[in-house]
């Protein structure tokens, strides 16, 4: 984990005319990326999916947005090197529903729009790409097709006022689109692990004492989806175990798959020693959602954990660094829709 980085970019935008995302708004901002990239990038229509084109170990489309290694451990598709940050509630837009009781957020001409978007290790060649494929929406547009005057049915537009590189574990901002929106700045402040390791240093002496061993509050603020042998984890089930392991899990391929050295723990170890980890207050619930896709014609489940549960452990420091690198790569499943995002040692 020692190169592995994560480069996080936020987005703020302003409405030109009225967008409209389902409840879900991280995938309604997944697959406009991934329908402009693809519209936009893509060099090989005739292929039926990434797997199948020749290009794909070149392709930036393949490389964001359907990764491909032949060969794998675990399995020839590998997790992206991405994840969405969704705009989340209280920060925009103004949930409707339709005639059939389905939520979507709305966003009139003149409101922000900001969301963020964290690109990981070696993705972070492809920034230009993505900057480019924004800058899409402006035109192509985001979410429903709403009708328009002349009876036309259009996606809403936006205009891409900013974009900034943020690193929470340090403060720093850096403004990667300057203000004529033509010069792009490679983002320069990653999130290291060095970093992290001091920000869970700090975590044990300031919020847990020198014992490592006080209560220790994870809040879940978007669904977040974990599955233990074979099914998921609901709210009265929820035990850090399996949290654990879909979390060594992801920063395990992630690092191998993008950076240049492998994570290395003592898996069992660890995982063992999280058995003895104590849910004390669970103030969890169930959000029931579904992802439509366009490109499969079909739906699929993004329901997942909501809201925050209380942990004891006897030392929490084995534990510590690899939380805080999960605020930053999520976990769980449908994390590159903006599934998984938690914050850990956050009071309600």
């Amino acid at each position: 984990m020692h190169t592995f980085k994560a480069h996080r970019l936020r987005f703020v935008s302003e409405v030109t005319s009225t967008v409209e995302l389902n409840e879900h708004q991280g995938s309604a901002i997944r697959g406009a990326l991934f329908h402009a990239m693809r519209s936009r990038f893509c060099g090989n229509r005739d292929a039926d999916d990434c797997a199948a084109c020749p290009l794909v170990a070149t392709c930036p489309v393949a490389t964001l947005l359907s990764t491909v290694r032949r060969g794998a451990e675990r399995g020839r598709d590998v997790p992206r090197p991405y994840t969405v940050q969704p705009p989340l509630p209280g920060s925009g837009g103004h949930p409707v529903e339709d005639d059939y009781g389905r939520l979507f957020f709305h966003y009139r001409p003149g409101e922000k729009l900001a969301f963020g978007l964290t690109l990981y290790a070696q993705a972070l060649q492809l920034f230009p790409y993505v900057i480019m494929t924004i800058r899409t929406f402006e035109e192509a547009g985001l979410g429903r097709r709403l009708e328009r005057s002349g009876g036309q049915w259009r996606r809403g537009t936006l205009t891409v006022q900013e974009v900034w590189a943020e690193n929470p574990l340090t403060g720093e901002r850096q403004a990667v689109l300057e203000d004529d929106g033509e010069m792009v700045q490679m983002p320069d402040i990653p999130i290291t692990h060095h970093q992290v390791c001091e920000a869970a240093d700090a975590c044990l002496r300031e919020r847990l004492g020198n014992g490592g061993d006080g209560p220790l509050p994870l809040t879940f603020l978007t669904p977040t989806r974990l599955v233990e042998s074979g099914h998921l984890v609901k709210p009265h089930q929820f035990r850090f175990k399996p949290l654990l392991q879909r979390l060594l899990d992801r920063l395990e391929s992630l690092s191998q798959h993008f950076s240049e050295e492998k994570l290395s723990v003592d898996f069992s170890g660890l995982v063992q020693a999280s058995e003895r980890v104590r849910v004390v207050d669970n103030r969890l619930w169930w959000e029931e959602l579904r992802s439509y896709s366009t490109r499969r014609r079909s739906d699929s489940p993004t329901s997942g954990l909501l809201g925050t549960v209380t942990l004891e452990a006897d030392d929490w420091s084995p534990f510590l660094p690899y939380l805080v690198w999960g605020q930053f790569t999520q976990v769980g499943k449908d994390a590159v829709k903006g599934n998984g995002v938690y914050q850990a040692a956050q009071d309600d």
